[in-house]
């Protein structure tokens, strides 16, 4: 629009009205859903003289500091979301609980057997001890400086929740500054009708058309305007939510920090250290019962032991020197062995004699045939 325009939209207080706007038509507005009170009317006369001079620039510039402030915070609070010491605290503090899984007390204080009643239970006692006591240092040591690192971080997130209140305050004056530009900017745009309703009435020619057309473009412009800035307020009422939600997050987390710190881990390790005395009582339990075992088995063992060699020297004390089954056996061996001999020599002589008998008998035919051989034919 140009200054000769200007002057002609300003300047022509017999055609155009230019009352101030009063308390009245403010409050006809729709106050609540702006975030207004009728207390905030002052302001808005306030914020409607930067539209004293209605030309395109200022329509374009009006409220422009608070929608840069508001851009700012929502700036701001993304990169508080992204911030990373949210993510490294819940890190932590999962850290916390693996290290504190990995310390198994039944893998620790129950070894499997593999010696010796006796030299098996006192070395499990000894040895199941002395594992925990490296194992749970070790532990111990990790979670500490992991608490140490958890510490820093929160001290990051206490001094966040701070900001956050800060930021909060500021969005809820940004938020009620974007409701004293937006109703200064709605009671200009009924001044600016009513502009163009009073030049309707008059007698239409050349530069009475000019001055509609711009009054038009300018309320145009200046309800986009507000448009802009209406959900430019809305934006910054979802923002005051969102930062409420990323304190209420960081406060969880400090919490259960402080938990874990002061109630979980030292109870864990009051618990742990329960678990090493309750395994020793079971230990020693163990070692008292299997001694007990093994002295009533020796005594068994023994009484046996002395029953058995009792009976064994009662009946080699009764028993004779020679057993008669054995004079009995002795005897029947001599009477056969006798008898036997007999035989034999019997048949040895009924042998002998049938033997001389046929010797005889071969001798005689024997001395026949000389005899024969020897006496001279007869002639």
């Amino acid at each position: 629009m140009s200054d000769l325009d200007k002057n002609a939209l300003t300047q022509s207080g017999a055609e155009i009205v230019n009352a101030e706007p009063t308390e009245q038509q403010f409050q006809q507005l729709n106050l609540k859903e702006i975030g207004l009170t009728e207390q905030d009317f002052a302001q808005v006369i306030a914020a409607r003289k930067e539209l004293a001079d209605m030309n395109h620039m200022a329509v374009a510039e009006y409220g422009k500091n608070i929608a840069t402030k508001t851009a700012t915070y929502t700036d701001e609070l993304l990169n508080l979301v992204k911030n990373k010491d949210l993510d490294t605290t819940g890190q932590k503090l999962n850290e916390v609980v693996q290290v504190a899984q990995q310390l198994n007390t039944s893998n620790i204080l129950n070894k499997p057997k593999n010696s010796g009643f006796l030299g098996n239970l006192f070395g499990k006692i000894k040895g199941a001890k002395q594992n925990f006591d490296q194992q749970f240092n070790t532990t111990k040591e990790q979670i500490d400086a992991l608490v140490k690192e958890i510490e820093t971080s929160q001290s990051g997130l206490k001094a966040r929740v701070d900001t956050l209140d800060r930021m909060f305050n500021g969005v809820q004056e940004e938020y009620k500054q974007l409701g004293v530009y937006i109703a200064a900017g709605r009671l200009k745009q009924q001044e600016i009708q009513q502009d163009i309703a009073h030049l309707t009435t008059q007698e239409q020619d050349q530069n009475t058309s000019q001055k509609l057309y711009d009054l038009n473009h300018v309320a145009n412009n200046l309800e986009k305007r507000v448009s802009d800035l209406h959900i430019l307020q809305q934006s910054a009422m979802q923002t005051l939510p969102m930062i409420r939600i990323i304190q209420s997050n960081n406060l969880m987390l400090v919490d259960k920090f402080y938990a874990i710190k002061n109630i979980t881990l030292p109870a864990w390790k009051n618990q742990i250290s329960l678990a090493i005395s309750l395994n020793e009582q079971k230990n020693s339990v163990q070692l008292a019962n299997t001694i007990d075992d093994a002295t009533n088995e020796l005594l068994r063992r023994n009484a046996d032991l002395l029953h058995q060699n009792s009976v064994d020297t009662a009946k080699a004390n009764q028993r004779s020197v020679i057993d008669v089954e054995t004079l009995e056996h002795v005897q029947n061996t001599l009477i056969n062995t006798v008898g036997d001999v007999i035989q034999i020599q019997k048949e040895g002589m009924q042998k002998r004699e049938e033997a001389s008998t046929r010797i005889r008998a071969l001798q005689s035919g024997l001395q026949q045939l000389v005899l024969d051989s020897s006496t001279p034919p007869r002639s």
